[in-house]
């Protein structure tokens, strides 16, 4: 079985902008997963969606995942 290792690509303030750059990846063939940060004090317990979030995709999805982030930013 391949079991994929998956990156922390950034971590965002809050759920909503995690959502937002996640669904761009997927509209660009990127799979990638929200979780909790594992920043001291993250996560739903004690902030619920304004927590801080993690985004991450597949080690091998990394570098054209950050390739595309930094094409959106420069527009």
């Amino acid at each position: 079985m391949n079991k994929k290792k998956w990156k922390v690509l950034d971590v965002f303030e809050n759920g909503v902008k995690a959502e937002i750059v996640k669904g761009f990846l997927e509209e660009n063939g990127i799979m990638a997963v929200i979780r909790d940060s594992t920043n001291p004090y993250g996560g739903n317990a004690y902030f619920g969606q304004s927590g801080l979030k993690e985004l991450l995709v597949t080690e091998e999805d990394e570098s054209e995942a950050r390739r595309l982030l930094s094409e959106k930013n420069e527009m």
